[in-house]
């Protein structure tokens, strides 16, 4: 049998009867899918939410410490914020802030003139070493912060006997002896091992762009980023040739005295060394600066250690030399070291990596010195690129260094900010200890433990990978183009001879094709067009600095003898 039921054989009152009883148990099914959905219509009880945890400075200590960090600034409207200054970017403070205050590193005194979210370093003991501009970038920018510590509070002891591990009771870098510690408050706290990982904390919350690379633990307790910092280094990038030289007869300079005919495009570095030696020692920079009126300068006089160009090859640690060490080289020993480990191509620093020529070089300028004014180096680097480019001489920096012939500023442009690094930042009177990332993960009887995976360093998340995925991204965009324009270059052009004539044999600059304009090179992606090019020293003169600092405080409602006097009574 199917199962089926032949109901063409029942009677009606029969079938009647079915349909009843199939109608009463519809009715049946039916009450009991309704009160199963009600039960699940019923509110459950409601999951518990996940409270808050109030955040209670009070409950912990806190320290002075230095940061050293790295940043790429081209995308970064400078280091220093300002209130109620809307950028198109943020700036390198803000995101420090950002990483600082959601750690729940620092406790700021509440400001109740700024407003949620916006940087405040009051009450935190904030100072730095150097505020570079929009787009420039630093490789060793110093600030100084108090933050929060793993260091238990003077009311609070910990487990087991005293190891002889540096005991704290009190805020600062300098804590009392053990003799002057109460057995109360004494507390075993190494402060390297036992210590918050500021660095791998504040790189988790950092942009790949934005890197901390070491951290101090005790820097005296007057210590200031700014006024601590006895010196400072710059490097400016740039290649050469500084941009595509101009083909044929076209881009032949004039002769100078003593040289060849140069090309339109290439730099002369040995004019550009002759030129910046001049800036060593203490000058006058008023020629090599912005004056800003708002802070009423009057002495320019700075000291420059060392100017000097230099040649940044492959084996420059800057420039992923670090490919060339043991540790990171593609096979293991090296092909050059034997198996019983003798070196069969040696060098008195470690084996001899083959000579990569570069193609176009790049070469930097590099300053040091106590101090700078606001955009010295940019305006020192123009003018090394007008003498390069061949357009003045290296007197020029005579010329300007001597206020007494000429006390007003010739105008010019200063270079473009994008190459501009703060590459170091140096404190002698302060003997700062530093631990770099994956230097330390720990102490054992004092024993340094190399760094691995995972120290903040190398491994996922660390430093190195972050910025390596930073460095490819850039590095594959640069080849691409290269090729490219290599590609262009290359094709041939009917038009344009060897000798620079058309194909009809007429001068191109003669007969007009070409714009007579000189191409001015300012450490930018291109150079600029100027027309006809006038020497500095020809050039209109700005008001000298005493006029500008005058008209600023005339505007401001206020005169010199004025302003003299509250100096003076700040002063004393």
């Amino acid at each position: 049998m199917d199962g089926k039921v032949d109901y063409s054989q029942w009677s009606s009152e029969k079938l009647i009867e079915r349909v009843t009883a199939l109608e009463e148990d519809l009715r049946h099914q039916n009450a009991r899918y309704e009160l199963l959905a009600q039960k699940r219509r019923t509110p459950s009880q409601p999951k518990r939410s996940r409270s808050i945890r109030q955040f209670d400075p009070s409950k912990y200590s806190t320290r002075l410490i230095a940061l050293k960090f790295a940043y790429l600034g081209r995308r970064y409207n400078g280091l220093e914020y300002h209130a109620n200054n809307n950028t198109r970017y943020p700036t390198i403070e803000e995101e420090m802030w950002k990483a600082l205050d959601k750690a729940k590193l620092i406790f700021p005194t509440p400001n109740p003139a700024l407003k949620e979210g916006e940087p405040n370093w009051e009450g935190c003991e904030y100072s730095k070493s150097g505020r570079t501009d929009k787009g420039v970038s630093a490789f060793g920018q110093v600030i100084g912060i108090r933050v929060r510590s793993n260091r238990p509070p003077q009311n609070q002891t910990t487990e087991g006997a005293f190891d002889g591990n540096e005991a704290f009771e009190q805020d600062g870098p300098n804590p009392k002896s053990d003799n002057e510690l109460s057995p109360l408050t004494r507390v075993a706290f190494d402060p390297i091992k036992d210590e918050i990982p500021y660095a791998q904390i504040l790189n988790r919350l950092l942009p790949p762009e934005i890197r901390v690379l070491a951290w101090c633990p005790s820097p005296p307790a007057d210590f200031s980023a700014r006024f601590s910092c006895g010196e400072r280094c710059y490097k400016y990038f740039f290649t050469r040739p500084a941009f595509t030289p101009t083909v044929g007869q076209e881009g032949l300079l004039p002769i100078r005295d003593g040289h060849d005919r140069q090309r339109e495009g290439w730099l002369d570095s040995e004019t550009m060394r002759e030129a910046a030696e001049k800036f060593e020692g203490s000058h006058d920079f008023r020629n090599f600066c912005k004056v800003d009126p708002s802070k009423q300068i009057d002495n320019f006089r700075r000291v420059i250690n060392k100017s000097e160009i230099v040649e940044v090859n492959s084996r420059d640690k800057r420039t992923m030399g670090y490919l060339d060490l043991p540790d990171f080289r593609q096979y293991y020993p090296p092909p050059c070291q034997s198996a019983n480990g003798s070196n069969s191509n040696s060098h008195a620093d470690g084996p001899v990596a083959p000579t990569i020529q570069q193609n176009p070089k790049i070469y930097a300028y590099q300053v040091r010195g106590s101090g700078f004014l606001w955009h010295q180096v940019r305006h020192m680097v123009a003018i090394l690129f007008l003498i390069g480019q061949g357009l003045e001489k290296p007197s020029l920096v005579d010329d300007l260094l001597n206020i007494e012939k000429h006390p007003q500023k010739p105008t010019y442009d200063m270079a473009d900010p994008s190459p501009l690094v703060l590459e170091e930042c140096n404190f002698p009177g302060a003997e700062l200890q530093w631990y770099h990332l994956g230097d330390y993960t720990g102490y054992e009887a004092g024993v340094r433990k190399a760094g691995g995976k995972g120290n903040g360093k190398h491994g996922p998340g660390g430093t190195v990978d972050e910025l390596w995925r930073v460095w490819h991204k850039h590095k594959i965009d640069e080849t691409l183009a290269g090729s490219l324009l290599d590609l262009a270059a290359r094709d041939h052009d009917a038009g344009i001879g060897d000798d620079g004539s058309d194909e009809h044999g007429e001068e191109l600059r003669d007969s007009g094709r070409y714009i007579d304009s000189q191409k001015v090179y300012q450490g930018g992606d291109a150079p600029r067009l100027v027309g006809k090019y006038i020497s500095i020293l020809q050039r209109p003169r700005m008001e000298t600095v005493d006029a500008i600092n005058a008209k600023y405080l005339k505007r401001k409602g206020l005169d010199l003898r004025e302003r003299n006097r509250q100096s003076s009574e700040i002063a004393e």
